[in-house]
């Protein structure tokens, strides 16, 4: 039995080395994300310009941000799209050329709204973990507090005996 947990244990530790060193399958290769946007230059060069100024905070968090889960930029970067792509769905529906694009970048409304949705992306990562940490305490009060009862109930129905510790 013993040698069995001591395998599980190493292929565990195996497995771990082996998706930590595989080359980046957990996440965005940085590289792929630089090619394909430059892929796109050619074909949508207003529809780039206008993603790139207003995705600003994103391409920040995503590139500042430090280990294998990227959770500030999915709330800056789901947030600041939500904010951009009204404007984005009318550059590309209405005039498609590089002038619109300036225009709309100039736009202080357009950009207020771009890096506000983006600056309410940075308010929810910023306030969910306390709101979480709250939760949880104020959880696990309650149910401390009901095993209390319980064990009390115990208690009362069993004797102390039920209470100490058996040998």
């Amino acid at each position: 039995m013993a040698k069995k947990n001591v395998s599980a244990v190493a292929h565990a530790r195996a497995v771990a080395a082996a998706k930590k060193g595989g080359g980046g399958s957990g996440g965005i290769n940085k590289g792929v994300v630089l090619a394909v946007l430059a892929a796109l230059v050619p074909f949508s060069l207003p529809t780039v310009v206008l993603i790139f100024f207003t995705m600003l905070p994103t391409l920040v968090s995503w590139a500042t941000e430090k280990g294998p889960n990227k959770y500030a930029f999915l709330c800056v970067g789901g947030l600041n799209f939500s904010g951009v792509f009204p404007y984005l769905f009318s550059l590309w529906f209405g005039v498609h050329t590089l002038d619109e694009a300036f225009r709309m970048l100039t736009d202080p409304v357009m950009l207020m709204t771009a890096y506000g949705c983006a600056m309410a992306g940075w308010g929810i990562y910023g306030a969910m973990p306390p709101m979480v940490a709250s939760y949880l305490a104020a959880s696990s009060k309650r149910r401390v507090g009901n095993l209390k009862s319980v064990q009390k109930k115990l208690i009362e129905d069993w004797g102390d005996e039920v209470a100490k510790k058996g040998t």
